[in-house]
Formats: structure tokens, sequence, C-alpha cells
């Protein structure tokens, strides 16, 4: 249960100390008190719903923890919501706090950037409406911040840029991307519906998007306005680099900037990668990084659509990747006949449903037996295991299903 204490306070005057200077670095303000075992606990519950003001320092008070509240919220409000919550006691207080030293995190360092562009031009009862709707996730490439399509987009912050002079939207877009630690920012918007799958990211500062970066010791470089390029999958790059594929001729029909490809020939120490890709600014990246990873006689380029330069890779390869969300099953069949007559591995990604994976992954291995079978291979088919990747959204996974194909034993 939590209980609304609201204390009577008297000035204690600090012989010494200029009393400017003491209100300067302290302040009386809301907080939230509970036994500093669970402190941990109610300071990442404070903090996930925006009710934590990091401003301030928290306050250690015989066995219990202060944390400090944002001034927009009453007692009440915490009430309800911290009641409904957490299954320890917490109080609500007033108490004295001390100011926090300036912080490195990025998040501070964004909301402080913030703070001050809406000073004089935003009173303080919008200003918090207009805290609330800063991003709290960004991807980085180089120098390059991207954010989320949905960042600085409500209507509160686009009437608060549409109003802005040039000049003056382009200053603020400078100090976002400073206070992240970049030099140049971009903002996602949604991907094209086209079949390059395009990426229509927005520059808002800077002359260029392309960025080089280093991934698990491998040179990526690419124009991120232009391609798409999801850090969040990094353990998969990591795993299928991890895998051994020496001596090996591996198919990558959706290679994109070389995703996969570069960590397979690169890490992997495939024989040759045969990556196919359609569009062309990808490709662009994919040649740059070829050579700058030293790739130039591991990575063979195939432009263009994968149902013309696939059926010209039957029979050749050990290995086949299929990379494509949200399914990469239009090129299911052609990667069947890609594999030797002997058989090999397939990596086939997808998005899947919670629910519906040991499903899916059951349908998936009948639908490549009958492929398997339609063009006369004799294999046994199995699949020894299933990687899960990420979220892809509420209760959609990113999926890696690893199939084995081999002759059947006579």
């Amino acid at each position: 249960m939590v209980r609304c204490c609201h204390a009577m306070f008297k000035v204690v005057t600090l012989y010494g100390l200029d009393m400017a200077d003491r209100y300067d670095r302290t302040s009386f303000g809301l907080a939230a008190l509970c036994e500093v075992e669970n402190g941990e606990i109610l300071h990442k519950f404070l903090d996930k719903n925006k009710m934590m003001d990091s401003s301030w320092r928290p306050k250690r008070i015989a066995s219990k923890l202060a944390i400090p509240l944002l001034a927009n919220h009453e007692p009440n409000q915490v009430q309800e919501i911290v009641d409904s919550s957490l299954r320890f006691n917490v109080e609500i207080q007033h108490i004295e706090f001390e100011k926090a030293e300036l912080s490195n995190n990025p998040h501070e360092q964004m909301y402080r950037t913030v703070s001050r562009w809406l000073e004089s031009e935003v009173d303080d009862v919008q200003k918090p409406l207009f805290l609330s709707k800063i991003p709290h996730k960004w991807e980085r490439f180089d120098d390059l911040i991207v954010l989320q399509q949905n960042a600085f987009s409500s209507t509160e912050w686009n009437i608060f840029l549409q109003n802005k002079e040039t000049d003056s939207r382009r200053d603020f877009w400078r100090d976002i991307a400073h206070s992240l630690g970049g030099k140049r920012l971009a903002r996602q918007h949604p991907i094209a519906s086209d079949k390059l799958r395009s990426s229509q990211t927005e520059l808002l500062y800077g002359d260029s998007g392309w960025v080089e970066f280093l991934d698990h010791g491998v040179r990526f470089g690419f124009d991120a306005t232009q391609v798409m390029f999801s850090s969040g999958n990094v353990t998969e790059r990591r795993r299928i680099g991890l895998i051994p594929m020496n001596n090996e001729v591996v198919v990558d029909a959706y290679a994109g900037v070389g995703y996969y490809s570069l960590h397979m020939a690169k890490r992997s120490l495939a024989k040759v990668v045969h990556a196919c890709e359609l569009n062309p600014n990808s490709i662009k990246g994919l040649k740059w990084a070829t050579e700058a990873n030293n790739l130039e006689e591991s990575i063979v380029i195939h432009e263009g659509d994968n149902d013309e330069t696939l059926p010209k890779l039957y029979g050749i390869a050990d290995r086949c990747h299929l990379g494509l969300l949200p399914s990469s099953e239009p090129v299911w069949e052609h990667a069947i006949q890609c594999l030797k007559t002997a058989g090999g591995w397939l990596h086939i990604h997808m998005n899947v449903d919670d629910s519906n994976i040991d499903a899916w992954r059951d349908e998936t291995l009948v639908k490549l037996r009958k492929f398997a079978k339609k063009h006369n291979r004799n294999w046994k088919i199995e699949s020894p295991h299933l990687e899960s990747v990420k979220s892809y959204s509420p209760h959609v996974h990113h999926i890696v299903l690893d199939v084995h194909c081999c002759e059947k034993k006579q």
C-alpha cells in the first residue's frame, strides 16, 4: 500500500555556506521511498514509466531510499500507478534533494538539450508533454545517429518544428545529433513497398548518409539513407560467422550490403559466396565492402532479380542462406535446386507468430521435402536447430531455421 505523507519542513541556515548557492544545489521535491533492498526495482520502475527526476540525486534515509519524482506527478497519481504494479510498500513524501552531477548518459544529455530548446518557447505547463515524447531508442552507424520513424513526430513536435525557420530547425537537429555523440542525424521512415524494399530514411542533419564501421571485425560501408541495415540482428551475424564453412560454396539469395555474405566469407572462411542482390544501392555497398575486406576472390556478386540469377547457380552449393524478412519462402524451391545433389544446409529467415513457431517449423520441412522430391532429390531433410534472433513486433519473432539435407541411407 502506498502512503501519502505531506510533511512540513523549515529552512535551516548553514553557516559558512552562501544560501543562494545552497538553493541552486538543493530543493524540496516529491519523492518515492521504499526499503533499500527494493530500491533498484523501484528505481527501474519509475525510470521506465517516466516518473523519475534524474536531475536530483536519490537519497538514503535510515533504512529507506528516497527517489525524486518529476514535478508534474501528483501524489495520488503515483499512488495509483505504484499500488497496482509493485508488491512492496512505497511512501510518498516531500524530501530535500541535492542536485545530481550531469550525466554522460546520452538519454539524459538529449533530455537536457531538448529542455534548453523548450525554455523560451514552451510554457511550463506544456513542457512535460514535449519531454515525455522524446525518443528513447536509436541506432548508430559511424557518426550517423538514426532515429526511429516516430521520433519528434507527435502533433506537438511537428508544430514546434514547422514554426521554425530552416536554419533554426537545422540547428535543433544538429544539437540532437551532438547530444547523442554523433555528427549527423537521420530519421527512419517505413520501408518502401517496392520490390527493392528501398530505405526511405530522411537525412535531418549532415551532408551524406554514407557510413563505414566494423561489425565483429568485418568492415561495412553503405548509404544508410538508401539501404536498410538492422543492428538488432548482431547476434545472428555473430552466429553465422562462427559456423565453419571451410572450402564450402555458399549461395546468399538476399545479400543486401553483405549483411551475412561478408561474415560467411571472412569469418566462416567459405571458399566462395555467390551474393545475389537486386538493389543497386545495396550492390554499391557490397562492392565497397568486398574490396575493403580483401574478399575479391571469395565473393562473387550476381546483380539482378534472384528469380533469374539463382537458376544459374543450380547444383553448386554446399549451403544456401535465405535472409529475407518477413518471408524468404519465394526462393525455397530455388534453394533446394542450388544445393549439390548430395545435399547441404539451408538457413531460412522468417517472421513467425510466437504461438505458431513449432507448427511453422513442421510445415516448412514438409514443403521442403515436396520440393526435393519434385526435383528428384532423395534426401532426408531435418532441422537440428532453430534460432530466435529478436522480437520483430508484439508476439512476432524473427527466427532462423537451420535445415540439413542429406542423401537417405539405402
